[in-house]
């Protein structure tokens, strides 16, 4: 093969060139990956980047691109900008989704014109654009894994690319030895990367730990981002039954405050985490009404708490006083983008030694036992805050100044929202009543009248079947209070139908005869918690008892190794409440308790699920929450404290730390020597040539300085020096040697030796045909 042509498939594909083609696709790969998993990047485009990279890579590289391809990519470029354009200011798109788009469109045009450095240059600084996007945007564990494969892949690729482009400034000679010298000193440059890529990591971690930090931005995303079944605006019956099986954790609870009784280690809690409630019942799906209950929320001192006559203790109040909510529609609630209800007037400020403590309520024995909780929850598409039991009390734990603006509004049947919810993992605090009535207690109260404003909790279907009014009646016969009423229809069911997620549908029901909670209750007679929960309700009203429906979580589990409980998408549950004047609206579960536990095996790995989770709630925690206060923390612990606007040393503390900082860095430093030393070790070739060189020089055969072995050998020639023979084989084999794209073999050594003793072996003195 000629010169030419070698150099003609070094620039087109040589091995170097190869490398840096893959390096930039896996580099720009891993920066799709995480946008894509951030929830960044639409699906389409994703699917259309994949197969047209694949394409790009697959297809003979053309060594020029065309005038005509070069005005058609510009084109395309400048119609994807406009498109994306509108896409978000005029037809109201995700703006940060259109722009990720936008640069996966460029990404491909990349690909299919990366003739030269610049075009890899691009693709790198797209790579990084991508990078620094999902950093923004994301708060799961992959981020950081996906980071810690990109850095050094970036850098190796910038390190190659940064070689081919001083070889295409040279000339196409110099590209190709540089293809040829560096392929076999790729070692040494994937070193180089992985320091380089070590310091860019060490600054940064610097960076994150003393800049101050203000939270999360606008951006800021989970992977959770779907609608949860049952907190929209209305539900459909039969949802809950394709979830129990997703063991994903959208839920982290860490007690404040715990009841006497409970725990603080207790494997599985068992309460009913409210989340939202409807009134309304028609045609298999559950909806407010105009006539819901409207709540009262107020704020004192960081907290917002419920005002209803089973609310809590507030400062500022005669003994005993009780706030009773205004009568208003629910439609200006603030949930329906309405103006925001009325609230109550300030109080006065909670004293540091005054805690919230729940009003009791005369024959409620348990009526004070509540539970404070601090709730990690993930974006699952609601801005619904969740409570165990009767909600008293929230607050928001912001990570910032975006965050700390949030307020909270209650809606109809006392479902907290915040207000302008960012995205991401939200924190939160409730206090809540666990503690229910006995039987005993709710029997005290009779079968009292239901008040005029309940009466949307009595609705029920104009068309319903006959035979429902006759099953509610038969089996409350004999029931004189309202408590006697809810445990028989809540005992039949639990005796009389089965739980099941296969969500059986019978003939009547899909014929339309029939409603589903109909076809449940005389044909299939199994179903999941919502059909239980629903049966209830509608029984219940048929004799005169207003119910609501409510959805939530059942129970948690407990995480030994994040020291928190885990609420999964698989606890999801649904159950009723029943109201009763005074005691306010009393939980009734009517569910099987092995369907409310459903959910507890969804885990394939148990202990491996616990281990992710506390891991995923550590870096929440401490990387996607730190913010200012928390750096001020670890000053504090390392001996920095802040006394107004300075910082004061104890140097006592700090100095230990800046010791071992010290020590290591030294260390780092020995080894870096170390590792240096050992780098510039020669190949085994060059010290066999340069031994030739010191033993010819000493026989009065130097070798000049400019000169390579090839031209030494000639000069001697020339001379009629006897060496020159066996020199000028020497310099062929190790010029392939040298200049190979592998290392030579312990064989070819050994052969390149011979011919360099052959050298020596020859008799000093001139050539007598010279």
């Amino acid at each position: 093969m000629s010169v030419l042509a070698r150099l003609a498939r070094a620039g087109a594909g040589g091995r170097l060139t190869r490398l840096r083609d893959w390096l930039s696709v896996l580099q720009v790969g891993l920066a799709i990956a995480a946008v894509a998993l951030a929830g960044s990047a639409s699906p389409w485009a994703l699917v259309l980047t994949i197969a047209l990279a694949s394409w790009a890579m697959l297809r003979p590289l053309p060594e020029q691109l065309s005038p005509f391809a070069a005005r058609l990519w510009t084109a395309v470029v400048l119609l994807a900008l406009v498109a994306s354009g509108a896409r978000s200011l005029v037809f109201g798109g995700d703006l940060l989704v259109a722009g990720v788009d936008f640069l996966l469109l460029m990404i491909i045009q990349r690909l299919f014109n990366r003739q030269r450095s610049r075009e890899h240059m691009q693709l790198l600084m797209l790579g990084a654009v991508l990078m620094v996007i999902a950093a923004v945007v994301d708060v799961e564990l992959y981020f950081p894994v996906l980071m810690t494969v990109f850095l050094p892949t970036a850098t190796l690729a910038l390190l190659i690319n940064h070689l081919l482009g001083e070889g295409e400034r040279l000339g196409k000679r110099v590209q190709y030895e540089v293809d040829r010298y560096a392929t076999r000193e790729l070692p040494r440059l994937g070193r180089a990367s992985l320091q380089v890529a070590a310091i860019a990591a060490f600054t940064g971690l610097v960076t994150f730990l003393i800049f101050p930090r203000f939270g999360p931005g606008v951006f800021l995303r989970g992977s959770y981002s779907e609608d949860s079944v049952g907190f929209s605006e209305q539900v459909q019956l039969g949802g809950f039954g394709t979830i129990k099986t997703d063991a994903r954790v959208i839920m982290r609870l860490t007690a404040l405050d715990l009841p006497d009784d409970v725990e603080p280690d207790q494997r599985r809690l068992t309460w009913h985490l409210r989340g939202s409630a409807f009134d309304r019942y028609t045609e298999g799906r559950w909806t407010h009404s105009k006539g819901a209950q409207p709540g009262l929320i107020r704020q004192t001192r960081g907290y917002w708490l419920l005002a209803d006559p089973v609310g809590v203790d507030q400062p500022g109040l005669p003994v005993g006083e009780v706030f009773k909510p205004p009568h208003w529609s629910p439609r200006s609630m603030v949930a329906r983008g309405m103006p925001r209800p009325p609230t109550l007037p300030s109080a006065p400020k909670l004293r540091p030694e005054q805690t919230l403590v729940a009003r009791a309520i005369p024959g409620f024995a348990e009526s004070d036992r509540t539970v404070r909780m601090l709730v990690t929850m993930e974006d699952i598409g609601t801005d619904l805050l969740f409570s165990a039991g009767r909600p008293l009390a929230f607050a928001l734990a912001p990570r910032g100044p975006l965050d700390s603006r949030k307020s909270l509004s209650i809606d109809v049947d006392e479902q907290i929202r915040v207000l302008d919810r960012l995205g991401g993992p939200l924190q939160s605090e409730f206090v809540g009543r666990v503690g229910e009535p006995t039987q005993a207690e709710l029997a005290t109260l009779g079968d009292p009248p239901v008040p005029p404003d309940l009466g949307a909790y009595l609705q029920l279907e104009v068309d319903r079947s006959p035979e429902l009014a006759e099953l509610a009646k038969r089996v409350t016969q004999g029931a004189e209070t309202r408590v006697a009423k809810v445990v028989a229809i809540r005992d039949f069911l639990l005796d009389e139908y089965e739980y099941s997620l296969d969500q059986p549908l019978s003939d009547r029901v899909r014929s339309g005869e029939l409603d589903p909670v109909e076809g449940f209750l005389f044909d299939t007679k199994a179903g999941h918690c919502e059909y239980f929960a629903t049966a209830m309700a509608v029984l219940l009203r048929e004799v005169g008892v207003p119910t609501r429906n409510v959805n939530g979580f059942y129970g948690a589990h407990y995480n030994p190794i994040g020291e928190f409980w885990a609420v999964r998408q698989a606890d999801a549950h649904s159950w009723v409440e029943v109201q009763f004047g005074e005691f306010g609206w009393v939980t009734f579960d009517p569910t099987p308790p092995d369907g409310r536990t459903a959910g507890d095996d969804a885990p394939w790995f148990p202990r491996l699920a616990q281990a992710f989770d506390a891991l995923r709630d550590a870096y929440l925690e401490y990387v996607i929450d730190f913010d200012l206060g928390s750096q001020l923390a670890i000053l504090e612990k390392l001996g920095v404290q802040r006394e107004g606007r300075k910082f004061q040393v104890d140097w006592k503390q700090l100095g230990p730390w800046l010791a071992g900082v010290a020590g290591l860095g030294l260390i780092l430093i020995a080894v870096r020597r170390f590792a240096r030393r050992r780098s510039k070790a020669e190949p085994a070739e060059v010290v066999i040539y340069r031994k030739l060189i010191a033993a010819l020089t000493k026989r009065g055969r130097p070798k000049r300085e400019p000169e390579s072995v090839r031209a030494w050998a000639q000069r001697l020639a020339s001379e009629g020096a006897r060496e020159a023979e066996p020199l000028i084989g020497f310099a062929r084999r190790y010029d392939a040697l040298r200049f190979s794209a592998e290392s030579p073999t312990p064989a070819e050594l050994d052969e390149l030796r011979q011919l360099a003793a052959a050298v020596l072996a020859t008799p000093k003195g001139k050539d007598s045909s010279s």
